[in-house]
């Protein structure tokens, strides 16, 4: 028995007949029947994804959840290929083999009611528009009596939700049995009316009070490949990997937000991979962050991110200029284009600057050039106050986001350079991901 349930159809192969045993998975909630034998996997049938269902003409096929409940919602996307020439049912509502509700589309496409006496209890006034996607809503409770119970019907043209028509039974005008509970929920082509008919997205809840209404949407799940090290000249490539289980993938965008030397030209900007060719400049260390943002047809998107590094073996004396974690209030003062540059440039007339120091400390973290692996490393670190007296300041080296080490060190009003060596090198595992941290509080 299922409380929730539901199928998108995507992890079917096209033309396949669904069954039980291939109907859950990717797909969605498995069916505990398959009335019928006309039930397929159909590519073309996809309202949303990549797979639908499809049932031709004079054939029937539907999927059935069984529940134990005096309740339940139910909804299920279609579309006509044809002018109907008889009544085709869409939701039925069982008890047993006895059926409480139904609601279906009659001859000359205007979707019926047939409460539990069998008897016609609505016909919409809007005739159904051949090949326009529909989704249909029904809330069905079981009566005390066979005039207690309650039918709420609406449907909607595509993913809209305002319904084109809704028809509502309740207070004593609702037939949905005597004191019965249903046991199934039929969802499909249930007769062989001559109309080939798709279907998409059809569900079943016990737990509401009302329509199941449109379902969530998922962003696209992106995987990336990984950070990697390339040698100066190097020929590079990034690739993406995109699925969407309520849509299907329709663009990709490259892009290069951060580069710490000229931003490169990639190669395959709107596909699933790109290339470019990393900088010639071997006096220091480069790094480039690729993005991709990956959209599919619900205008959902995923955004990744990689990184490619040119390591430095020699000294490293500039910065990228990434700048992450900061507290507090910090300024670029002296005019440079970031703060990076502004601590890579060699000029005591441009800098980074912290507001004025309080109890709460202050910090600002700053991504270091790609280095190679060494045995030691010395950084040397610039300093001033500007006001009198003396101020103890922090200085950290993280790797990714785990501390490695942390200098204390005494400041004065004048800029002094402070050569930190790192006591355990051996640690740090990757030397491309470093970042350096200065931190203050009040003297």
């Amino acid at each position: 028995m299922v409380t929730t349930a539901s199928n998108n159809f995507e992890g079917g192969t096209d033309g396949v007949a669904i069954t039980t045993g291939n109907s859950g998975g990717a797909s969605g909630t498995a069916f505990d029947a398959i009335w019928g034998t006309a039930l397929n996997f159909s590519a073309a049938s996809a309202y949303q994804g990549s797979m639908g269902a499809s049932v031709a003409g004079s054939a029937f096929g539907a999927g059935v959840w069984n529940i134990s409940s005096t309740k339940f919602s139910a909804h299920l996307w279609f579309k006509i290929a044809a002018t109907s020439t008889g009544d085709m049912y869409l939701i039925r509502g069982h008890a047993g083999g006895t059926r409480l509700v139904d609601v279906h589309v009659q001859g000359t496409n205007h979707l019926r009611i047939f409460d539990a006496s069998g008897a016609t209890v609505w016909t919409g006034a809007t005739t159904l528009t051949v090949g326009q996607w529909y989704r249909v809503e029904l809330y069905a409770v079981a009566g005390s009596t066979s005039s207690t119970g309650t039918i709420k019907v609406a449907y909607y043209a595509g993913g809209s939700s305002t319904p084109v028509e809704t028809q509502y039974f309740a207070n004593g005008t609702a037939n949905v049995g005597t004191a019965q509970t249903f046991t199934s929920v039929i969802l499909g082509k249930y007769n062989n009316s001559a109309e080939a008919y798709s279907f998409d997205n059809p569900a079943v809840d016990t737990t509401l009070s009302d329509y199941i209404g449109l379902p969530t949407a998922t962003p696209p799940t992106v995987t990336i490949t990984a950070n990697q090290n390339v040698a100066v000249s190097a020929s590079v490539s990034a690739s993406v990997t995109a699925s969407s289980s309520s849509g299907t993938i329709t663009g990709y965008a490259w892009t290069v937000p951060y580069s710490s030397t000229t931003s490169p030209t990639l190669t395959g900007a709107t596909t699933t991979s790109v290339s470019f060719t990393a900088t010639s400049d071997t006096t220091k260390g480069h790094l480039y962050i690729l993005q991709c943002v990956v959209t599919d047809s619900n205008a959902l998107t995923t955004t990744v991110t990689t990184e490619v590094r040119v390591p430095c073996s020699g000294d490293v004396t500039t910065l990228p200029g990434v700048s992450a974690a900061t507290v507090g209030s910090w300024s670029n003062v002296g005019g440079a284009a970031s703060g990076g540059d502004a601590l890579a440039d060699n000029s005591d007339t441009t800098y980074v600057e912290s507001s004025a120091l309080s109890a709460t400390e202050q910090s600002i973290r700053y991504r270091l050039a790609p280095m190679t692996a060494r045995s030691s490393l010395t950084l040397t670190v610039r300093l001033e106050q500007d006001t009198s007296g003396s101020t103890t300041a922090k200085v950290r080296l993280f790797e990714g986001t785990t501390q490695r080490q942390q200098w204390t060190q005494a400041i004065t009003t004048a800029f002094n350079d402070y050569a930190l060596s790192l006591t355990s090198p051996g640690a740090v595992t990757d030397w491309g991901n470093l970042y350096l941290e200065a931190a203050a509080t009040s003297p």
